[in-house]
């Protein structure tokens, strides 16, 4: 799925999985999880880069840190309240972190080829 398509769009699939994990049986709130999925996606994407399209497509660490985020915020969707608050989860930064890792790799490899006009091995053989 494209980038631009991430951040607007939310199948159904998505919504079940995201609506399983909080614990919700009904699909009263579906309009509000959508809202909060492509706000999670658009966040995500935006700390870690938009250069690769199809970097996030089938990745694991990107679906668990949006449902992370989507979990956080959808919790702590009140705009004042007498009760305590609480920052983003620890694991999101680390999930994000390792997305960010990744990432920079692979737009080094890209680079890479395109200077070289091959592609080419991550380490020489020397390594």
């Amino acid at each position: 799925m494209t980038i631009k398509a991430l951040k607007t769009t939310v199948d159904d699939g998505t919504l079940s999985l995201v609506r399983n994990s909080l614990r919700l049986d009904s699909q009263d709130d579906d309009e509000l999880l959508t809202l909060l999925i492509k706000t999670a996606r658009t966040d995500v994407i935006n700390q870690v880069g938009e250069q690769i399209d199809t970097f996030f497509d089938n990745n694991n660490i990107f679906d668990t840190a949006v449902m992370v985020e989507v979990s956080h915020l959808y919790t702590n969707r009140q705009a004042v309240s007498t009760q305590e608050t609480y920052e983003v989860p620890m694991v999101m930064y680390s999930l994000i972190n390792s997305m960010k890792d990744d990432y920079r790799y692979q737009v080094a490899q890209l680079d890479k080829d395109d200077d070289d006009g091959e592609e080419s091995e991550p380490f020489s053989d020397d390594y």
